[in-house]
Parts: structure tokens; sequence; C-alpha cells
């Protein structure tokens, strides 16, 4: 049900954005509310029942009048009269997700055993936006575990060439026979 509550409010915020011709702009200030909503205070506050929604909504305007587009600060307090300000994290989430639709833009996510040289990430984004003719927001991180090697997530695609899974499949080979 949450998610159903998130996406029909993404598409209506989403709409506007559209519109008003401010996808970048919603998209950063989104981003921005979301990180400060990791605050668990400030998001326990926003949804404490023992706050009047009249208090909530003061509370996000003080805290966002100067840094949000009213039109969004007034999405985010009828998120708080309807009752729905806990979606927003999902709501975020589901923007950024047509946000990338889109643009062409296809977030990558790369684990590699050691940190990959400047050089060979961008050599590997060249390569993945050449094959999928995406923009690629490539999520970098490390996992020693692979011993050797990367593997790289698109989607629910996962290509693993990784001296572990090497290993793997060599110790299944082994053990089938």
């Amino acid at each position: 049900m949450a998610g159903l509550v998130a996406k029909s409010y993404c598409d209506a915020i989403f709409a506007i954005a559209q519109e008003d011709h401010k996808l970048d702009m919603y998209k950063e200030q989104l981003l921005f509310v979301d990180q400060t909503m990791k605050d668990a205070d400030f998001y326990t506050v926003l949804g404490h029942p023992k706050i009047s929604k009249k208090q909530k909504k003061e509370i996000l305007e003080e805290v966002y009048k100067h840094d949000l587009d009213p039109v969004l600060l007034n999405f985010m307090k009828l998120l708080i009269d309807k009752g729905h300000f806990k979606a927003m994290h999902e709501i975020v989430k589901e923007y950024i997700r047509n946000y990338n639709e889109v643009n062409h833009i296809q977030v990558v996510y790369v684990k590699s055993a050691a940190a990959l040289k400047e050089e060979e990430a961008k050599r590997l984004k060249k390569t993945l936006e050449e094959k999928l003719n995406k923009t690629i927001d490539m999520r970098l991180s490390v996992d020693e575990e692979l011993i050797a090697g990367i593997r790289v997530k698109i989607n629910d695609t996962l290509i693993d060439n990784s001296a572990l899974s090497r290993l793997e499949r060599m110790h299944r080979e082994i053990v089938s026979k």
C-alpha cells in the first residue's frame, strides 16, 4: 500500500516539475530533503501523532522555507495534511527513478576487489554507455572478498568477472564430477 501511495504522490509532483521545467531543481531539493530526513529525531517529530499537523507544517516551513521551491514545500505540507508524510523517502526514490527514465540515465553498481583507478572507471563507464545507449550513473564500491576483478549490477542483471566467482565455478565443476 505504501508503494502505491508513494507512486501516486510522486506522479503528481513529477508532473508539476515537468510542466514547470523544474525536474532538475526538484530532484536536487528532494535529495536534500531526503538527506535531512535521515536525522531520526526530525523524522520522528514529523511523524509523531501527538504533534498537531499545524505544528508539523510550521516546522517544515521554518526548516525549509529558504531551501525549497514554494510548490515543493506546499507539497510536503499536503503530505502532512493527508497523513502520508511517512512515505516521503519512497516518494523521493520514485522521483529519482522517473527522473532517470526520462533522462535516459542508468544506475550501475560496480564492486571491485580494489578501488578502480580513475582511468579504469572512465573506460568502464564509457563502455557501458556505448553498450546501453544511456548515460551511466556509476556507483563504485570495494569488496575485497572478490579477490580480483569486478561485479557489475544493472537492474536485475549481474555480470560477475571476479576471481571469487571463477573459483566458485571451478569448485562446483570439480564437486559435480
